[in-house]
């Protein structure tokens, strides 16, 4: 019998990066853009690709607290491999700068806003809400060090066997560097090159394949949109050591006892 999916994660929509307290709905100004034009960027839509942290996930996630379905986000054009793009642009100029401290992945995050060509008023308030959450909720400091270990959680529900087989799959075409068949998943939406610089050039590691025991149900998360059918993934790459600096973004279609996944991104 396949694994029952439990409630918790079949109730999170793909909608789940928004800034929420513990048990609470929490708000933030963030969400009260300044330029009417702007609106497109609050994340309402049940869209995957485009969805940008605007601290890099990487850097921040072994903050003790950190979640990436609370951290603040802001909806971006295109594909963060793409340097064209919106979202390109801004995760290319913040790969280029120092994340020692958590000071200095808030500053990236909003020199990346501004490579992207956001406004300064949209800028002020992404600070303002990186800086409310980071220090104000969860107590920590602008000199605070990162780049330490994140801490490998026992006790996770796994997700069943047939969505874990889907995702394996497109993990295993990222660590043996199978772009044309990355591509393929992607609908033809990633170039080539882009994925191989993005791997290769911009984070390169020693990818190697996860154990199956940290596929777990969290990382994935239902579409509450009835015209999107479907879960979003959002799964950490993986070398010898734990994580990788990469994850990637996509979608899980369901048939029956049988799942096929997409790729939207890979990303820092």
């Amino acid at each position: 019998m396949p694994r029952r999916i439990p409630d918790h994660v079949r109730e999170r929509s793909f909608c789940a990066r928004k800034m929420l307290g513990r048990g609470a709905r929490y708000h933030h100004p963030f969400d009260e853009l300044l330029d009417p034009d702007d609106a497109r960027r609050r994340r309402t839509g049940a869209r995957v690709m485009g969805d940008h942290l605007v601290v890099l996930h990487s850097a921040v996630r072994a903050c003790a607290g950190y979640s990436r379905h609370d951290a603040p986000s802001i909806l971006l054009d295109g594909a963060s491999i793409a340097r064209d793009t919106e979202h390109g642009r801004a995760i290319t100029a913040q790969l280029t700068r120092r994340h020692g401290t958590l000071e200095e992945a808030i500053e990236a995050g909003i020199f990346g806003l501004g490579a992207a060509g956001l406004s300064k008023g949209i800028r002020r308030q992404a600070r303002a809400a990186c800086e409310d959450y980071f220090y104000s909720r969860l107590g920590l400091t602008p000199s605070d060090e990162l780049g330490g270990r994140e801490a490998i959680v026992d006790g996770l529900e796994l997700m069943p066997d047939p969505m874990y087989r889907a995702l394996e799959d497109v993990v295993e075409r990222v660590v043996d560097g199978d772009y044309e068949e990355l591509r393929v998943l992607s609908r033809d939406r990633l170039e080539v090159e882009d994925m191989r610089r993005r791997v290769e050039d911009d984070c390169p590691e020693s990818l190697v394949l996860p154990p199956r025991g940290v596929y777990w149900v969290e990382a994935v998360a239902k579409s509450d949109d009835p015209e999107m059918p479907g879960w979003a993934y959002f799964f950490d790459l993986w070398t010898e050591t734990g994580p990788a600096r990469l994850h990637i973004e996509g979608e899980l279609e369901e048939s029956g006892e049988r799942f096929t996944a997409t790729l939207d991104d890979i990303l820092p």
